[in-house]
């Protein structure tokens, strides 16, 4: 009898080392897959505190205003199209549409420019994504994956300048709203979301008017649904290039991907024009939606 409750005993405590065991290595596994570092428990917010900003007359009048599309790092190409549309020059507003920094050769180099430079610019998916991953980089458990291990070299005030940048430049002058993905029709301003304004490409029709879609398979090209009052101009889809609406201009033409930089050129007559330079190469295989 004693015998077996020996066994019993022995059993139980190699079955409880068991136990421990695997607690311990299923914890650190769902660590590994599950992890939510600090920065993020901490609710920390990557919108601005300015989600929309206005241009009024005083800033654009007497002025050319140029909008440039997806830069993606792409610093020397961005310089190329800032003299090619010699809008360096004081008598030009420069607005940027979003995507400026991420996957291309000089993120920091164009951060530096932005920084630095009288322009503007809205704030992309990719500026996004940056500071998500900054965020997260605060701690010293996670690590950067090879994507972002230039993140890791920011500074607070350049993470801080990412942050602050607005959703939406209008200039009432023009009749004008620049956005990086787009904007849903019938819906005020106010209420369009960090979503819909940072990653959305296509509409769906819904009984209750439309609901944005991320990729190009679903739906529409919402620019093919916006009809106004406003002409937007947008960047973020690279698939689809160089788009041209009544009432709105895609300016996302590929250069990341060995296509062109593009941008918009609104002369002081209110003549638009397109402006573009080649890519000098493709710096990733194929655009992904």
């Amino acid at each position: 009898m004693q015998v077996h409750v020996k066994m019993g005993l022995v059993a139980l405590l190699a079955g409880s080392v068991i136990i421990t065991y695997l607690c311990s290595f299923a914890s650190k596994s769902l660590t590994r897959f599950f992890y939510t570092p600090p920065a993020q428990q901490k609710e920390i917010s990557r919108a601005p505190k300015v989600r929309h900003i206005v241009l009024d007359e005083s800033v654009v009048r007497g002025k050319r205003v140029f909008f440039i599309g997806d830069v993606h790092g792409c610093y020397d190409e961005m310089m190329q199209l800032l003299h090619k549309a010699d809008a360096l020059s004081d008598d030009t507003v420069v607005i940027f549409v979003g995507d400026m920094v991420n996957k291309g050769p000089k993120s920091r180099e164009v951060i530096d420019f932005l920084r630095h430079s009288k322009v503007y610019a809205v704030k992309g998916n990719h500026e996004d994504h940056v500071l998500r991953e900054y965020d997260n980089s605060q701690n010293p458990g996670y690590k950067l994956s090879q994507k972002y291990t230039w993140v890791g070299k920011l500074t607070l005030e350049e993470a801080q300048y990412l942050r602050d940048l607005p959703y939406t430049i209008s200039l009432p002058t023009y009749n004008i709203i620049a956005v990086h993905a787009g904007l849903v029709p019938g819906r005020p301003l106010e209420e369009q979301s960090d979503y819909e304004m940072m990653t959305m490409r296509n509409l769906v029709k819904t009984a209750d008017g439309f609901e944005a879609r991320k990729r190009p398979t679903e739906g529409k090209p919402w620019a093919a649904e916006w009809t106004g009052p406003q002409h937007v101009v947008f960047g973020h889809d690279a698939v689809r290039r160089l788009q041209l609406y009544d009432h709105a201009t895609g300016l996302d033409t590929g250069c990341l991907y060995g296509g062109n930089l593009t941008g918009l050129l609104l002369g002081k007559e209110k003549k638009r024009e397109i402006v573009s330079v080649k890519s000098r190469q493709s710096y990733v295989n194929t655009a992904k939606v």
